[in-house]
């Protein structure tokens, strides 16, 4: 079996992980930069056509069958990659997506997210604006309950637009723009500028959760959680993690929910009570989820074994209580830069 893994986030740190868990698989990784710090550590690595490309699954196709691939593992173009599975099938290659089309679409769109949650006591008080005159209101019926509020836009990744909105000056998001933190006048100012170039905007304003940060890092079968790790993080370089944590039942509900596959990460976070409130559902691996395997928790190879069909049930993964702290050096984009243990 050759597996493909094409353009995606830390992959070298993944792919690193996954070689080490299982020596004998047949990996291969893509990438648009020829010079992507996987290619150090791929068996096999090739070029992927430069963003924009339209004609991406057709190309993930041909090469595919040129290359003697028969698993692809999707990140880019993951869509339309989908919706030609039955032409992949044909030509012998099976796809493991994390979800369905919809399901993909329904996760990437964080107010379509929430307002599937309406009922979910984990769920964030969110409110989805479009207009300025939506989010002075929904900045307002925050501040009502006592919260302080921030804005993202509807669909993003790494925090991108992230701000909160409690700046104690106009120009304190210009002293320090890595805090992310402007006044929400400033804010408006920019919408009504945006409005007056007749820029579109789809936003939303949640409250902020000022508490600790945990990302349950999930490899799963077809809805089946096959094995779990929750990393909390505890400052800029600790985070702890364990096997038995309250958050891994509600995420294997999610997972269970819309039928998720692979490995995956369910970001949470506790609002100012300490109540853990959920972020979002990310249908790839985290950056950070390698760190699960530097403490026993067999992340990596457990993902590779649900591609080739050796997973195992959750209780022979994991059939021990966890309960570590790693102390993690500044993270790029490409991975870890170390990993240790208390």
């Amino acid at each position: 079996m050759k597996i493909w893994f094409n353009q995606s986030f830390s992959l070298r740190t993944l792919v690193a992980g996954m070689r080490r868990a299982r020596p004998d698989a047949s990996l291969c990784v893509s990438a648009i930069d020829p010079a992507a710090p996987v290619r150090d550590v791929a068996p096999e690595f090739w070029i992927e056509p430069a963003r924009g490309a339209a004609d991406y699954t057709d190309w993930a196709l041909a090469t595919a069958m040129a290359r003697g691939v028969t698993t692809l593992v999707p990140q880019r173009g993951r869509r339309g990659i989908a919706q030609a599975a039955d032409r992949f099938a044909a030509a012998g290659i099976a796809l493991h997506l994390a979800a369905d089309p919809a399901t993909l679409e329904l996760l990437d769109d964080k107010a379509a997210f929430a307002a599937s949650l309406v009922d979910d006591p984990y769920l964030c008080p969110s409110i989805p604006v479009t207009t300025v005159a939506g989010f002075e209101a929904a900045v307002e019926a925050l501040a009502t309950g006592g919260a302080a509020a921030c804005v993202k836009p509807v669909r993003g990744i790494y925090g991108a637009g992230y701000w909160t909105l409690d700046a104690d000056g106009p120009l304190a998001h210009l002293a320090d723009p890595d805090a992310r933190r402007i006044t929400p006048t400033a804010y408006v100012a920019a919408l009504r500028a945006a409005k007056r170039s007749g820029e579109a905007f789809a936003l939303l304003v949640m409250e902020h959760l000022p508490g600790l940060e945990a990302s349950v890092d999930i490899v799963a079968d077809r809805g089946a959680v096959i094995v779990a790790g929750v990393r909390t993080k505890l400052d800029a370089t600790r985070q702890r993690i364990e096997t038995r944590h309250p958050l891994i039942a509600h995420a294997a509900t999610l997972v269970a929910r819309h039928l998720l596959h692979g490995a995956i990460n369910v970001q949470y976070k506790q609002d100012r009570d300490g109540n853990w409130r959920i972020l979002e559902i990310n249908t790839r691996p985290a950056g950070g989820s390698p760190y699960c395997d530097a403490v026993g928790i067999p992340f990596l190879g457990t993902w590779i074994d649900v591609i080739t069909g050796n997973a195992r049930p959750f209780d022979a993964v994991i059939d021990r209580e966890i309960v570590a702290v790693v102390h993690a050096e500044p993270r790029h984009r490409n991975g870890l830069a170390a990993t240790g243990r208390e």
